[in-house]
């Protein structure tokens, strides 16, 4: 690619990249609602983007008497991030998207834009249910005041997340670096989640340390928790932790073929000893 082609495709990853997709996890600490600061900005910088940002777009007059039906196709609605999120990361769906339409270098800020996409299906057209678990904050709190303690309180948890994100180059997982690298050492982004990437993109060694000592997807542990212990829980925020703990379970199988591939027996042994998501604080011995 020439250098016009690369800033063109920077400012597409900067615009509708991993940042952008990121907004997922705030909307879900916010009770899934999108974040004032967010429509703030939006508004006073961008107001152009203002339909985007403004969530839900729709509210479906068809299943406004039933929580059952807005839950299925909440579901629905995820379902088409999850298989859109491990589709994309797939090995020959990456070797035809750079055979037949995309620069090789640009693979993963494709990947992150599809993420986008998805993450706003997701938020735009999300049916709330109304239903309040708990709400612990103090009542004389207005809606941004809520929203800041949420915020503040995702992100203490998130901490971890972020951390590991940063030690593994977070501008290698957001496609940023590729796009000015050389095709031929660019390489393809076939997993589908922070927790093998970091294992994958500039790291010749299987890393076990750490958090990865104590459960090898972190990163789902902690965006689960991350919206778990809260002091406002709605149905909605409770059965989005629910479909990402399904698609835990369908997408880390898909995860972790490439890394068997990549590994061999070292993540076999590391499978059959770390679990998979809930940490386990003690050693499993190994069987011969």
């Amino acid at each position: 690619m020439n250098y016009i082609a690369r800033i063109i495709w920077l400012l597409l990853s900067l615009s509708f990249g991993f940042a952008v997709a990121r907004i997922l996890f705030d909307w879900g600490a916010c009770d899934m609602q999108m974040p004032f600061i967010y429509k703030n900005l939006i508004s006073a910088y961008l107001p152009i983007l203002n339909p985007i940002f403004n969530v839900p777009y729709v509210q479906i007059s068809s299943l406004s008497t039933s929580v059952v039906a807005k839950l299925i196709f909440n579901g629905f609605l995820y379902a088409i991030f999850g298989f859109s999120h491990t589709f994309f990361a797939q090995e020959f769906v990456q070797a035809a998207l750079a055979r037949f339409l995309f620069p090789k270098q640009t693979l993963r800020t494709v990947y992150c834009m599809i993420a986008t996409v998805t993450v706003f299906i997701i938020m735009g057209f999300w049916q709330h249910t109304g239903i309040q678990l708990w709400n612990w904050l103090p009542s004389t709190m207005n809606n941004y005041q809520q929203q800041l303690v949420l915020l503040v309180t995702h992100h203490i948890i998130f901490a971890p997340g972020w951390y590991i994100m940063i030690k593994f180059n977070p501008f290698e997982f957001g496609g940023l670096q590729q796009i000015f690298s050389r095709a031929e050492s660019a390489g393809c982004p076939y997993s589908s989640s922070a927790n093998s990437e970091t294992r994958t993109i500039g790291m010749p060694n299987l890393v076990t340390s750490g958090l990865f000592h104590y459960c090898r997807h972190p990163l789902y542990l902690i965006t689960i928790l991350s919206w778990v212990l809260t002091p406002v829980m709605s149905l909605d925020r409770f059965v989005l932790v629910i479909y990402t703990c399904l698609y835990a379970l369908i997408g880390i199988p898909f995860e972790e073929r490439k890394l068997v591939q990549i590994f061999g027996r070292a993540y076999v042994d590391y499978q059959q000893r770390v679990p998979a998501i809930m940490p386990r604080f003690t050693s499993k011995t190994k069987k011969n």
